[in-house]
């Protein structure tokens, strides 16, 4: 018994290259990817939820008083650390939106970081300032997240400064690290961004 072999191709009414169509209610693989895509009021509630976070964990972290000397140097060396861990993050971050890293996943670490960042140095900051006397105007958390913010952001109203030399050192290492990490992540980060719209990122 000899049977039909079936036509090979698209059909008769189909142009060559053209993708068969699929079952009813199927959508192409393009247009599932970009459904499956977040929306801009996901990335704004991220944003928010990282924001949340943050001031949560700074005001409810235990900081406690102890021998200055020892409690300086503890601090310090916490300091030191949380700052080495963070710069090989951004340096990571750096390398990762050179290599094609797609821009809103690049952007929503460069802004963990940089609230991670302002966690360390608050935190810092509030232990010198109520603990030390090494920062004059600093007495509650909320002194030492907007101290960290005027340095950050580079805006100094004079109201809120570092009179000890152990304060001055962190507020000049504060200095340096946002120039040398988040300034240049934000540089490469900007530089990635695409530039015609329908390019994914």
């Amino acid at each position: 018994m000899t049977g039909v072999t079936p036509p090979v191709g698209p059909p008769p009414d189909q142009p060559p290259g053209a993708h068969p169509p699929g079952p009813p209610g199927a959508s192409s693989p393009s247009r599932a990817r970009a459904d499956q895509q977040p929306g801009p009021g996901h990335g704004i509630a991220a944003v928010l939820a990282t924001i949340a976070a943050t001031i949560a964990v700074f005001y409810c972290l235990p900081i406690y008083e102890g021998s200055w000397g020892v409690a300086l140097a503890a601090r310090l060396v916490l300091l030191v650390v949380g700052l080495a861990l963070l710069g090989w993050l951004f340096a990571r971050q750096v390398g990762a939106s050179r290599h094609g890293t797609p821009y809103r996943n690049a952007s929503a670490r460069l802004f963990v970081g940089v609230c991670l960042t302002v966690l360390l140095f608050a935190t810092t900051y509030y232990s010198l300032g109520h603990y030390g006397g090494e920062i004059s105007g600093i007495r509650t958390r909320t002194d030492a997240l907007y101290f960290t913010m005027a340095v950050l952001t580079t805006v100094g109203f004079g109201d809120v400064h570092a009179v000890g030399q152990a304060a001055r050192v962190v507020v000049t290492v504060q200095m340096g690290f946002d120039v040398l990490f988040i300034a240049t992540a934000g540089s490469v980060l900007r530089a990635s961004r695409p530039s015609r719209r329908g390019e994914p990122g």
